[in-house]
């Protein structure tokens, strides 16, 4: 493997005109912006779930006949089957986080774009090849399942390609939120006082720990999410760009919902080109990822692990390396 050697958002993210934190008050930093940005896009996601609740037949029943100690369990229900232009809201609001790290950066840190990874030069080019790449990288995990037996993919006869085509754009937004908070933010401004090594764990461990709360969280998953963290922190590092890793992720999550009809991290299966269908049991899940979907699989966990093995011994030109971790 080649040396890795500096990079320019790195080296930005250094000449900040504010000091670097320690450890304990970058993480609560984290939390914060976590916390804002889920108020913004409350201000977006709340009036909409407010609205499906109250035209709801269900509860305009509950509350006319006054049986009101039934309420709770109809809106438990309701929550439970939202539809799915309610799901493209939610990725939407995801531009709130974007505003809120990209408000801290630019305006508290006094960080400048390059050094989140958002530079100009290049972008389109890093762009095409992250979605690409996460494309690729996904439909292998679906080829192993398939060819293992424990999967088939069915295409539908009448796809939806108008809500597919919004899902697509919805998910290129939610993917730079995160990418922003944990690679573009955190890692970044963590490897002004820490070892680049540390800097990769500790936000991979964090981009995990955000989806504890999704339904059919496994350790396999948790596992794989990590893995997930770590290998776009070094893509970041590597390309010295947000670009593609943020293009990566949003093909990855699309191609999982809305290409091969699987549940996206726990959550729901949202209109899809293709109706997949897994088999049960103990290896089956192992493999395929049960109630989690493919993120809480062996099959997501090679991809993964061969990703990983290619962006470490692959030689890079100078102008693509990091620095050494």
């Amino acid at each position: 493997m080649k040396p890795f050697v500096e990079i320019r958002m790195l080296g930005e993210a250094r000449k900040a005109a504010r000091p670097a934190h320690r450890l304990i008050i970058e993480l609560l930093i984290f939390l914060l912006l976590m916390l804002v940005a889920s108020m913004v896009e409350s201000v977006v996601i709340a009036p909409c779930e407010v609205g499906i609740i109250l035209s709801d037949e269900s509860f305009l029943e509950a509350v006319g006949s006054g049986n009101l100690l039934s309420l709770p369990d109809v809106v438990s229900d309701l929550l439970s089957r939202l539809p799915d232009w309610f799901m493209l809201v939610q990725l939407f609001a995801t531009a709130g986080m974007i505003a809120t790290v990209l408000v801290y950066c630019l305006k508290i840190e006094k960080r400048n774009m390059a050094s989140l990874g958002l530079h100009r030069r290049g972008a389109v080019g890093e762009y095409l090849v992250g979605l690409a790449l996460g494309l690729v990288l996904f439909a292998g995990a679906v080829g192993i399942c398939c060819l293992t037996g424990q999967m088939t993919l069915t295409l539908r006869s009448q796809p939806p390609v108008g809500m597919i085509l919004c899902f697509f754009v919805a998910y290129l937004v939610q993917g730079l939120s995160e990418e922003l908070l944990c690679r573009g933010y955190l890692m970044v401004s963590l490897s002004r006082g820490y070892p680049l090594w540390a800097c990769v764990l500790t936000n991979a461990l964090l981009f995990a720990v955000l989806h504890l709360g999704n339904p059919g969280m496994t350790v396999l998953a948790f596992i794989n999410l990590t893995l997930f963290g770590v290998l776009a922190s070094l893509y970041t590092l590597r390309r010295g760009s947000l670009w593609g890793i943020a293009a990566l992720h949003s093909a990855w999550n699309f191609a999982q919902g809305n290409l091969f009809g699987l549940s996206v991290s726990g959550t729901a299966a949202t209109p899809s080109l293709f109706a997949a269908s897994t088999t049960s049991g103990r290896v089956a899940n192992l493999i395929h990822g049960g109630n989690f979907g493919p993120e809480g699989g062996l099959a997501v966990t090679l991809i993964l692990a061969a990703a990983l093995l290619l962006i470490l011994w692959v030689p890079t030109k100078k102008s693509e390396a990091v620095a050494v971790l």
